[in-house]
């Protein structure tokens, strides 16, 4: 009687020699991608010689982030320094840009090697810790023309531009768009369900410590990957989170990590969606004199006494729709909150406009 594991390896064996071509397609797929890659640099090799348009080439950003997006306003005909010297771009993949934008999901290494005259540096993450492998800690402020983060670190060629600005903010924005944006804020949605909780991990453990305290309130619904309980987001929502979020009186909304400035978008997603936020992240005062600390529910890493306030207020705004309006009804954002943040774009506006034209002095 034969052995049935040998039987089974030689069949996947015989599987594997009738079928050759996928093997082959598979190597055959792994090289041609090379191969397009080699043709596109010798591509913008050769049309370089001919076109004399200032490259620009966008590296380790994700496919479809807002900042990456945010910083192709730059490239727009009425914008920057492009205007200033009516000087034609293209963007490029491989051959020796002229501008380069660098984002944190990547090697390290590509920065230190690039050749560009003007290099620009983005993070909305916190590369006080060590982000994937690589250490981008004090935001490579020493190898860049210009780098933009959330610290606020004191250096001329850095400005602090926390990530939540690229989620509800254009480059050109006026003050009167501005407050039109902020005023969508305070949109009235039907609060029908308890809290929810959107995330795909807990590195600091926060997330499940707050979920277990609000949950012996009420049912929290997960839709990500973190404590997932809940599915509608993807099955009934298209994975739009902020209209997910309107259906819900609170948020559980902490941040990955707390460090000096470090804010994202999360906070400012829970306020767009008329929750009340249960936050924790690097202050009270998040965002000095644009949102409201008073807006905001503190849930504190060790104070348990203010923790058990904090549940104990919860408890009571739940079961009083009263008490939960009125609480809403506070302002979200400081008077200040529309000058700052069109001084924040302004600047933002100004200071690529001046790197890139002391960058290209020699190509403008």
């Amino acid at each position: 009687m034969l052995n049935r594991t040998i039987v089974i390896s030689n069949i996947k064996k015989i599987k594997i020699i009738k079928k050759p071509y996928l093997l082959i397609k598979n190597i055959f797929l792994q090289v041609d991608a090379n191969i397009k890659e080699n043709i596109c640099y010798l591509y913008e090799m050769i049309t370089s010689i001919f076109d004399k348009s200032i490259r620009i080439c966008f590296t380790h950003f994700p496919d479809a982030p807002p900042p990456q997006y945010f910083f192709y306003f730059f490239l727009l005909p009425s914008s920057l320094a492009l205007k200033l010297h009516n000087c034609p771009y293209k963007i490029v993949k491989y051959y020796k840009p002229h501008i380069q934008f660098f984002s944190v999901f990547g090697k390290k290494k590509t920065l230190l090697k690039s050749k560009a005259p003007c290099k620009i540096f983005y993070t909305g993450e916190n590369t006080n810790f060590i982000f994937d492998n690589e250490n981008y800690k004090g935001n490579c402020i020493e190898y860049v023309s210009l780098s933009f983060g959330f610290d606020y670190t004191e250096a001329d060629n850095y400005f602090r531009f926390p990530l939540w600005l690229t989620y509800f903010f254009l480059p050109d924005d006026s003050k009167d768009e501005i407050i039109r944006k902020l005023s969508t804020f305070k949109k009235r949605y039907q609060k029908y369900k308890f809290c929810s909780l959107v995330a795909s991990h807990d590195r600091s453990g926060i997330r499940t410590k707050i979920y277990n305290e609000v949950s012996k309130i009420g049912s929290v619904d997960c839709p990500g990957r973190l404590l997932h309980n809940d599915d509608t987001l993807h099955k009934l929502y298209a994975n739009d989170k902020a209209v997910y979020l309107q259906q819900y009186k609170f948020n559980i909304c902490p941040e990955n990590s707390r460090s000096h400035g470090y804010v994202t978008e999360k906070l400012f997603e829970s306020l767009y969606s008329g929750c009340i936020p249960i936050y924790n992240g690097w202050s009270k005062n998040v965002e000095p004199d644009i949102v409201n600390p008073n807006i905001i529910l503190w849930y504190d890493e060790i104070d348990e006494n203010n923790n058990n306030l904090i549940v104990s207020e919860i408890k009571k705004l739940n079961s009083n729709d009263k008490l939960y309006r009125s609480f809403t009804d506070q302002p979200f954002f400081c008077d200040t909150a529309v000058d700052k943040i069109y001084i924040m774009l302004q600047q933002f506006n100004e200071r690529i406009q001046y790197t890139v034209s002391e960058s290209l002095k020699d190509y403008l």
